[in-house]
């Protein structure tokens, strides 16, 4: 019996399956995206209600119907200027930190702002491609490589060091529409290689990122306790304070946690393939200003 099984095994792998069926079982079906349209490209057709402050509060009553909530994407916890929340405690660690590490070792502050010590605005264009370091670098990686280069110090991406300075200057773009440009070069080829990871079939529940967040999947439908939403505009408040997990929470920290619900091995903050994902996150984001410190 054993040998009947192993010869039907060895027969099945034998098989020549056309590429067609494999990229079904392997990608979630794709949507057209257009970087060049940024957050208005939208495909879930909810943009409409959570564009601006005034879409938002026009449509405030959407915010009472559970079927209807995700539609917000979220948005209209971010207009709520007066709620305070440990998000804005990072941010004054944050500011400290760089305050005392530029006393201490002159020249932290130029080396986050990339030759400059002025960081009002530097974060709306991140991730980007630095051409001395040969390679696309996010918020997060930029504060690692400086602290490295400059304090001799070890400020692991994803650690709550590096969450609260990159949410310090997150914070000094508050307001600031993001933008980068994935029109060509290596942040073109960071772009594409995260919009493949995004439709890539990954882990034991065979689930993509777009299996939740595109338009006929999971999306706007509740996943036990959660409701998936549209991608477009999430990076605009991230890190953010996450209350269910009662920490500030880097993009790279949320993805971990997705591919942990996906049943897949998850990579640690500042892996290439993050790198990547987020690259392609943060051009769904393009337009759409910043929101930090912010809370979900």
């Amino acid at each position: 019996m054993k040998i009947l099984t192993l010869i039907a095994v060895t027969a099945l792998h034998a098989i020549s399956y056309p590429a067609l069926a494999e990229t079904d079982f392997n990608t979630h079906p794709r949507f057209d995206i257009d970087p060049k349209l940024g957050v208005a490209g939208d495909f879930s057709g909810t943009y409409k209600y959570w564009k601006d402050t005034q879409a938002i509060e026009q449509f405030a009553s959407i915010q009472t119907n559970s079927d209807n909530e995700w539609k917000m994407n979220g948005k209209n916890m971010d207009i709520v200027e007066d709620d305070f929340h440990p998000g804005h405690l990072a941010v004054d660690e944050g500011e400290k930190l760089v305050n005392l590490w530029e006393h201490r070792e002159a020249g932290f502050k130029s080396c986050l702002g990339a030759g400059t010590t002025t960081l009002e605005g530097i974060a709306a264009n991140y991730p980007m491609y630095d051409a001395k370091l040969g390679k696309v670098l996010t918020l997060e990686a930029r504060i690692e490589h400086c602290a490295k280069k400059v304090l001799w110090q070890n400020f692991k991406q994803g650690s709550p060091v590096n969450a609260s300075i990159a949410l310090y200057l997150k914070s000094l773009s508050d307001g600031l529409p993001i933008q980068i440009d994935v029109d060509s070069g290596p942040m073109k080829e960071a772009y594409l290689r995260g919009e493949t990871l995004f439709y890539k079939r990954i882990g034991q529940l065979n689930f993509a990122c777009a299996s939740c967040h595109t338009p006929g999947s999971i999306m706007g439908n509740r996943l036990r306790g959660e409701v998936p939403s549209t991608p477009f505009g999430d990076v605009s408040h991230y890190p953010t304070y996450r209350s269910p997990v009662g920490e500030v929470e880097v993009l790279h920290k949320r993805f971990m946690r997705c591919l942990k619900q996906m049943r897949a091995k998850p990579l640690k903050p500042g892996d290439p393939a993050y790198v990547d994902l987020e690259v392609f996150y943060t051009s769904m984001s393009n337009g759409y200003p910043i929101k930090a410190p912010s809370i979900r």
